[in-house]
C-alpha cells in the first residue's frame, strides 16, 4: 500500500478552509490594521511594526503545524480508513 507524504497548503484550504484562513490569514490581517491604526494615531512605526512581525511570524509557525496536523490526520484516514 502506498501513501502520499506530500501534502500541500492548498489541500488542506479545500478539507478545512475556516480553520486554514482564521490560522493563516487572520494574523497577517490584525498585524496590517495595526499598523494603520498607529499611523493613524501617530504610534511610532517600530511598536506596531514589531507587532506586525510578531503576528505574521506567528501565522507562519501556526500554518506550519496545522499542515503537520493535516498531514497526520491524512496518514491516518489513507491507513486505517475513514474516521
Amino acid at each position: 500500500m502506498a501513501v502520499s507524504n506530500k501534502v500541500s497548503f492548498w489541500e488542506m484550504y479545500r478539507e478545512l478552509p475556516v480553520k486554514t484562513t482564521l490560522a493563516s490569514v487572520g494574523p497577517v490581517v490584525l498585524g496590517l490594521a495595526q499598523l494603520l491604526n498607529g499611523y493613524v494615531h501617530d504610534v511610532p512605526v517600530t511598536h506596531t511594526g514589531a507587532f506586525a512581525a510578531v503576528m505574521v511570524a506567528a501565522a507562519v509557525l501556526v500554518t506550519q503545524y496545522h499542515l503537520v496536523e493535516f498531514r497526520r490526520m491524512r496518514l491516518q484516514r489513507d491507513v486505517f480508513g475513514e474516521d
